[in-house]
């Protein structure tokens, strides 16, 4: 789903929790961007016009939320980060051999976790290996199984640590992709059901990881049925 135009608003995920430990509370925010496509500065290249939604702008607030007194916070996304404004077109296909630019906007932003999305697969392997490699943070997507080797073939989960706080986030994409893009841009992949990969990795992630909080970052829509032609990401 394109929405380079959104507004503000719409960009963000908001959650604030209040956690007690050992009689101790501890605030924690969870800033999570959503499609941002690309849109790195609040400039549409397209319409040669500003915009209200951008990169920059969730930094300037994530600035002024995480350095808060008394609040912690985490920085996760969404997907479908690498298609849509001409900028990363221009790191994915034309500069292949400098740092992508969306790695280093988002590395400077401190992201915690990020869940690839189906546009991102859209780019093709050798962009989204290579973007993969680039970034400081995990991009999960627990459900995307590598044909040679039975097991995820992006980290199907990661634990961020806050003030003893023990978060997981669990990533999954949309399995409809082989619906909508050609297999020579996932070739050797397998999108496997969502429902039944959660069912699958939460008691793992339970038992192994014991956390206080489980997070669910899915790439998809809100329709069940995954055959829908509507089901996107959300």
């Amino acid at each position: 789903m394109n929405k380079i135009k959104m507004i503000f608003s719409q960009l963000l995920i908001i959650i604030t929790l209040h956690v007690i430990v050992s009689a101790q509370t501890v605030n924690i925010k969870i800033i999570e961007t959503s499609d941002v496509h690309g849109a790195i500065l609040p400039y549409d290249l397209i319409n040669d016009t500003t915009t209200t939604s951008s990169l920059a702008q969730v930094h300037s607030y994530v600035i002024t939320e995480r350095y808060r007194p008394g609040q912690e916070l985490i920085l996760l996304d969404n997907g479908d980060i690498l298609q849509g404004d001409p900028l990363v077109y221009f790191y994915n296909y034309e500069d292949t051999t400098d740092t992508h630019i969306y790695a280093e906007a988002m590395n400077f932003m401190s992201y915690d976790a990020a869940t690839i999305g189906n546009h991102d697969i859209e780019t093709g392997h050798r962009v989204y290996d290579k973007f993969r490699k680039e970034i400081n943070f995990p991009w999960l997507a627990a459900n995307a199984i590598n044909k040679k080797t039975g097991e995820p073939y992006f980290e199907p989960y990661t634990i961020i640590e806050r003030k003893g706080i023990r978060i997981a986030v669990l990533g999954l994409i949309t399995p409809s992709i082989p619906n909508w893009l050609p297999e020579i841009l996932w070739d050797g992949l397998v999108f496997e059901d969502m429902i039944e990969t959660a069912e699958k990795w939460v008691p793992i992630i339970k038992e192994k990881e014991n956390p206080d909080l489980l997070i669910g970052l899915f790439h998809s829509g809100v329709d069940y049925d995954y055959n829908d032609e509507d089901e996107d990401s959300y």
